[in-house]
């Protein structure tokens, strides 16, 4: 079932990036990230057609990373391999045969950057790879020992260069604004409905607070000891995890069984486990 769902996001997130290449960032000229943005300074450079550069550069991705990184996580990266190329080819002669959706450069900008930050974000949800400067930054990790990060950004700057030549000042600068809500975007939507908050509380109540929080919240909890560095004297602390939207209800529960008691909340980005990914009676 996972497997399903994952492919499903998977072919979704190739879809609106097609869709959106096809139909806002060709149509603007817009410089581009990853393979698209490869695709495009190859097809501007020389008499290729853009479909094409973009299944030429997805291949070489897709070869690279099977003899480099080997065939787990070529595998990862195979589904996107074949469905990006094939929407895009679709859609850019649908778009071909038609007026563009808007003529508005602010508008295209902003739609081009939203459909590409949730559509990449979908398909790096699953854990797959969307190939291109990930699959290079990775293989460099492997060879000399550098920073994936590092080179991601690297390679991505070096990919929006190359389009530089064959584009106009007002372009380059509507370019890095789409490049920057996508980059935006998608980290939201990799971390879309798993934000939570840990609760960390300091009180001398706080075999109350956690029986409260074990019935009457039905969450679980971490018991640590600690020590004062003011007071010197030992104290034991309850740490909890709970959704965002529960925070206002736990916050005064807490405080009605001890209105002094010393409170810590901390954003969790994603939290795996029991009462979480896991039922809550499982063992």
């Amino acid at each position: 079932m996972k497997t399903l769902k994952n492919l499903v996001l998977i072919l979704l997130g190739n879809l609106l990036l097609a869709f959106d290449v096809a139909f806002f960032v060709v149509p603007t000229g817009l410089i581009s990230g990853g393979v698209t943005g490869l695709s495009l300074a190859a097809s501007r450079a020389f008499p290729l057609p853009l479909e094409v550069c973009i299944w030429g550069f997805t291949i070489l991705f897709f070869l690279l990373g099977l003899a480099f990184l080997g065939k787990t996580f070529a595998l990862s990266t195979l589904f996107s391999s074949v469905a990006y190329p094939l929407f895009f080819s679709v859609f850019n002669s649908i778009a071909a045969a038609r007026p563009p959706l808007t003529g508005d450069i602010v508008l295209n900008t902003a739609f081009a950057g939203l459909l590409f930050g949730v559509g990449i974000g979908l398909i790096l949800r699953t854990g797959a790879s969307s190939g291109g400067a990930d699959v290079l930054a990775m293989i460099l990790n492997k060879r000399f020992g550098w920073s994936v990060s590092h080179m991601v950004y690297l390679i991505e700057a070096v990919i929006l260069l190359l389009q530089i030549p064959f584009s106009t000042v007002d372009r380059i600068l509507y370019g890095l604004i789409f490049v920057l809500i996508y980059s935006v975007l998608l980290e939201k939507v990799m971390l879309f409905g798993q934000d939570k908050i840990q609760i960390m509380v300091y009180s001398a109540f706080y075999e109350e607070i956690n029986r409260m929080i074990l019935t009457s919240m039905d969450k679980g909890s971490t018991l640590f000891s600690a020590k004062g560095g003011y007071t010197g004297e030992e104290t034991w602390v309850v740490e909890t995890v709970i959704p965002k939207r529960s925070l206002f209800l736990m916050r005064e529960k807490i405080l009605a069984i001890d209105p002094k008691a010393f409170v810590v909340i901390n954003p969790v980005s994603e939290v795996n486990g029991r009462g979480f990914t896991l039922n809550k009676n499982e063992r």
